[in-house]
């Protein structure tokens, strides 16, 4: 069964599964406490090699929840790129439902440093450190490097943009080069929460098939450019169908997860304590 976990090659099939990787990153991962008096634990098996483009390292993750009594609450996949993109914040909010959970809104990107607006188009990204970013976040704009991981929730591949064109079917597929963000698709109609999920159509640049340290699970790193920006996109090979090439046109709709920053020295093993 395709899950966030599973696009950077976490079976997660079940809730026992779940509990089971949650409790595990929790144990063996990083701590970082929080003001609530919980912790995020972050824990990061390995790094991988340099990106599909050559630059930087990165490797898949999972954020566990820890409350006040040390009981592991949650967990959140991530996949750390090496590779930040530039986010004019424009908004944060928390989930109504897990107060550990939040997001960003924000323009992507953007061409001048004291206008968001400029960015290439506004997304809402939901952060796996969100319990230590929301007291940094103040004020908006505000502009941030942000590691963004796109995780693939459905997914067609075509071989060319002809391909994309002229494909059968009654299945809406956007304009190529586009990115609709949910939260930001029905501005009239705006609702109290909405998920940091969005509808892109792109080209594959580079691709590259990794495997999971730990479960030893096959996997895709993707980047898909679109208007004058590039997406790290994830899936596993059920998700995807094929192998995807240099040219494919990807048309999917994603969860976007992403990180502020890279974590400080106010981290402890949790192991340690």
């Amino acid at each position: 069964m395709s899950s966030h976990f599973s696009c950077i090659g976490f079976p997660v099939d079940d809730m026992d599964a779940y509990w089971t990787l949650a409790r595990r990153a929790a144990a063996e991962g990083i701590r970082f406490p929080v003001p609530d008096g919980g912790a995020l634990v972050r824990w990061a098996p390995t790094l991988t090699p340099p990106s599909p483009a050559g630059r930087g390292k990165g490797g898949p993750e999972i954020w566990a929840q820890v409350n006040q009594t040390g009981e592991v609450t949650g967990a959140t996949p991530f996949f750390a790129t090496g590779e930040p993109h530039t986010l004019a914040i424009t908004g944060i909010g928390e989930d109504p439902e897990e107060p550990l959970d939040g997001w960003i809104d924000g323009w992507l990107e953007p061409s001048e440093p004291d206008e968001p607006y400029s960015g290439a188009f506004p997304m809402r990204v939901g952060l796996v450190d969100f319990a230590l970013a929301r007291s940094r976040i103040t004020t908006f704009p505000t502009t941030r490097r942000v590691e963004i991981a796109a995780l693939t929730h459905e997914a067609e591949l075509y071989e060319n943009e002809a391909a994309y064109r002229t494909a059968p079917g009654e299945i809406y597929r956007p304009p190529l080069e586009s990115f609709a963000s949910t939260a930001h698709a029905g501005i009239d109609d705006a609702v109290e929460f909405a998920e940091a999920t969005a509808l892109v159509s792109g080209r594959v640049a580079q691709a590259r098939l990794l495997i999971n340290p730990v479960s030893e699970a096959p996997y895709w790193w993707m980047q898909v450019s679109l208007r004058s920006v590039t997406l790290h996109v994830f899936a596993d090979r059920e998700t995807l169908g094929k192998e995807p090439r240099t040219g494919n046109i990807l048309g999917a709709s994603f969860w976007l997860i992403g990180r502020t920053a890279e974590p400080g020295d106010e981290g402890t093993n949790a192991n340690r304590e």
